[in-house]
């Protein structure tokens, strides 16, 4: 299983939210999304996952 990290550094549009949405249907991966944008993101953790993920997307 792939794992596919997007890291928002504004809120998500449409075309953002659909590209999640379908990678999110597909069996094959494991999607997580960190939202920057939130009071007090945690960078410590987002670290961790960056390192972890199988790729990285930055909006």
């Amino acid at each position: 299983m792939t794992t596919k990290l997007h890291i928002l550094t504004r809120p998500a549009d449409d075309l953002v939210t659909a590209l999640i949405e379908a990678q999110r249907a597909a069996p094959e991966n494991a999607v997580e999304v960190v939202d920057l944008t939130a009071p007090e993101p945690d960078y410590a953790a987002l670290v961790e996952k960056v390192f972890a993920a199988g790729s990285v997307a930055t909006w």
